[in-house]
């Protein structure tokens, strides 16, 4: 009996141990969560980051599951937020491995959604894009809507990047239906519907989105029941804001004074710079709209007075408000600040896109329609051989053996059928990948054109300097030039793909083939690159050709070479043979894989993302070359740089 009562004694001791270490953990947890959140509103990521450590393996000593998914999942945030994509891409990686093993299936996609985005604003638009059919793949095979959701939310993300607008509306559409019919209470369907009322403002579609916008709201009422204000404040604020420029664009302007009023009222619950930044841009869009030019760059320079580093539309609604305040030298000075940054942005956008564009989505969706429609139409006609087959070989009464070896032969068919589909969606998909990103080109030096036309032709030019007014006329000059280069491009491009023969009328020496295509090449004009022409015994052998095209395709390969090459030298021979001439085009620029030696040659392939070019001159004088009789090669044996060869038929 006492024994009995000792072991109770202990077993309580033990409980109440137990419960005493679970609060002080628990309180813990909480001044390390209100430590973490006072530095996330500062955006101190480092210092984020090293709390969120400590509450990861608080929780993991205490075998808290919940808690620690929530501080993973916030390490994810806090780098996005913080703007640190190649850190986040990482990250993303080991916390989808965490969140599968304990099967929180729906941070799982968010972790690889935002993996998708932080790929996609680094400017990896292809990779971005094969991440989220991925993500689309493996969320069908758990049947998980989530999963879907977030892919589509990515598909969405990009078409609005590229101002698809009508398609980012729809695959939002398809997000939302799907987080709907999962009655997500995470928060996730909030980010979603952000992004609709974002897709609709851009059209001017400013009635659904204030519908959007209320419907948000409704959501974000029920969402605060289960998991908190805090966790949705700052949502609050993106709601609000977006309720007000839809107001603006209706130009309701008492009820966006209204909608500003509650963003501001949430934001002082928990202040964070990043949204005090938004509300000083909205004070400024409505400022403008109500013809308040003063007030508007006065929130301006609030704005700018956080630290945060402007955006192009405060740049823009600023440039505006002095314009129209009469300050039209400012106006003009940010304009080509606007334009500088745009043009250093597109460049580094052309260099890490180029082979990485993404598909226009009413191209592709025809594109992929024919495509389908030729797949259903050959596997109909194989379908009928396969069944004539059939009925051949039991009246024939052929062997076992014959009708064996006819469907293996089918079989086959059918294999060739399937890669000659897949290279024909391949092939279509990198044309549409093209026109978008001659799409994305015109659009900068037509922007620009417009900004300095009207500046130029206002009441107010008279106050900017010659200089200035100088500069601007080279800069119109300068982006005309640009559109028509591109026109030019997408010329070569129609040409490049011509099967047509050509005439070969002209009697020409190899020698003065190969001086015209370096004069027209430029060739020997760059510093950094030495440049010589070396003609072997018997170069001057008339040739029977078209001159001008073989000058066309010689001079392409030269143009190739001084491309890829920074340093170096760029070498030029001429060879006579019996039966052709070969021209040799050796630079020690990059060089060029061994296993891409026929890839190179393909449409729009372009092997490194920091070169700028259309990826079509090499399609180009191979082209030429082969209707001339002649051919171009790459010479696999070089390593220190790269060797095209270029040959013509004498006769």
């Amino acid at each position: 009996m006492i024994r009995q009562k000792n072991n109770l004694k202990i077993a309580f001791i033990l409980l109440f141990l137990a419960f005493t270490i679970r609060l002080q953990a628990g309180s813990e947890a909480e001044q390390l969560n209100r430590l973490f959140h006072s530095y996330y509103e500062k955006m101190e990521v480092d210092s984020a980051l090293s709390i969120l450590n400590e509450l990861i393996s608080l929780h993991q000593n205490n075998g808290d599951d919940d808690g620690e998914g929530n501080a993973r999942w916030n390490r994810i945030a806090l780098l996005n937020n913080g703007a640190r994509y190649e850190e986040l891409i990482t990250e993303a990686d080991i916390q989808m491995q965490w969140f599968k093993e304990h099967a929180f299936w729906s941070r799982y996609y968010q972790c690889w959604q935002r993996k998708c985005s932080g790929n996609h604003d680094l400017g990896r638009v292809q990779t971005a894009l094969r991440e989220a059919k991925a993500m689309a793949d493996d969320a069908q095979a758990r049947n998980n809507n989530t999963g879907r959701a977030m892919a589509y939310k990515q598909m969405a993300m990009i078409y609005y990047d590229i101002r698809q607008v009508d398609q980012a509306e729809e695959a939002f559409s398809k997000s939302i239906e799907l987080l709907k019919a999962d009655n997500d209470k995470t928060g996730i369907l909030s980010g979603v519907y952000e992004g609709m009322c974002k897709s609709l403002d851009m059209q001017k579609r400013y009635s659904e989105e204030v519908a959007i916008a209320a419907e948000w709201l409704a959501h974000l009422d029920e969402l605060k029941k289960v998991i908190g204000l805090n966790a949705v404040n700052q949502t609050f604020v993106s709601c609000y804001l977006n309720h007000c420029a839809a107001y603006i664009g209706l130009e309701q302007f008492d009820d966006a004074e209204k909608a500003l009023a509650k963003a501001e009222e949430y934001q002082d619950v928990t202040k964070t710079t990043l949204t005090q930044y938004y509300i000083f841009e909205m004070h400024t869009r409505l400022a403008l709209a109500e013809g308040k030019v003063r007030e508007a760059i006065a929130y301006t320079d609030s704005a700018t007075a956080l630290g945060v580093s402007s955006d192009v539309r405060l740049t823009e609604y600023r440039a505006e408000a002095l314009y129209r305040n009469g300050e039209g030298a400012e106006a003009a000075r940010l304009y080509r600040t606007l334009y500088a940054n745009k043009d250093s942005v597109f460049n580094h956008d052309m260099r890490t896109r180029l082979d990485e564009m993404n598909t226009l989505f009413k191209v592709d969706e025809l594109q992929r329609e024919k495509q389908r429609a030729h797949t259903r139409y050959a596997l109909i006609i194989a379908s009928l051989i396969v069944v004539a087959l059939i009925i051949f070989i039991i009246f024939s009464r052929r062997s076992a053996k014959a009708l064996e070896d006819k469907n293996r032969e089918l079989a086959e068919k059918n294999n060739a059928l399937k890669l000659a589909t897949a290279k024909a969606e391949e092939l279509s998909t990198m044309k549409s990948e093209f026109i978008r990103n001659i799409s994305h080109e015109i659009g900068t030096p037509l922007n620009i054109l417009n900004g300095f036309t009207q500046i130029l032709t206002s009441s107010e030019a008279k106050e900017i300097s010659a200089k200035d007014k100088e500069d601007m006329r080279n800069r119109v000059q300068e982006n005309t030039e640009r559109i028509t280069n591109l026109v030019n491009k997408i010329l070569v491009l129609s040409e490049s793909n011509s099967q047509t023969v050509i005439p070969r009328e002209d009697k020409v020496a190899a020698s003065k083939i190969a001086k015209q295509a370096v004069s027209k090449s430029g060739a020997g004009s760059t510093e950094d690159i030495t440049f010589s022409l070396k003609s072997a015994e018997g170069s001057d052998v008339a040739l029977l050709t078209n001159y001008d095209y073989a000058v066309r395709a010689l001079a392409q390969l030269l143009d190739n070479a001084f491309k890829f090459t920074k340093t170096g030298s760029v070498t030029l021979t001429v060879e006579a043979l019996p039966e052709q001439v070969r021209f040799i085009v050796e630079d020690t620029g990059i060089g060029i894989p061994a296993d891409e030696a026929e890839n190179i040659f393909h449409e729009f392939v372009q092997l490194d993302d920091y070169y700028e070019g259309a990826g079509i001159g090499l399609t180009m004088a191979r082209n030429i070359a082969n209707r001339l009789g002649g051919d171009v090669t790459l010479d696999t044996d070089c390593t220190s740089g790269a060797r095209f060869i270029f040959t013509l038929p004498v006769n």
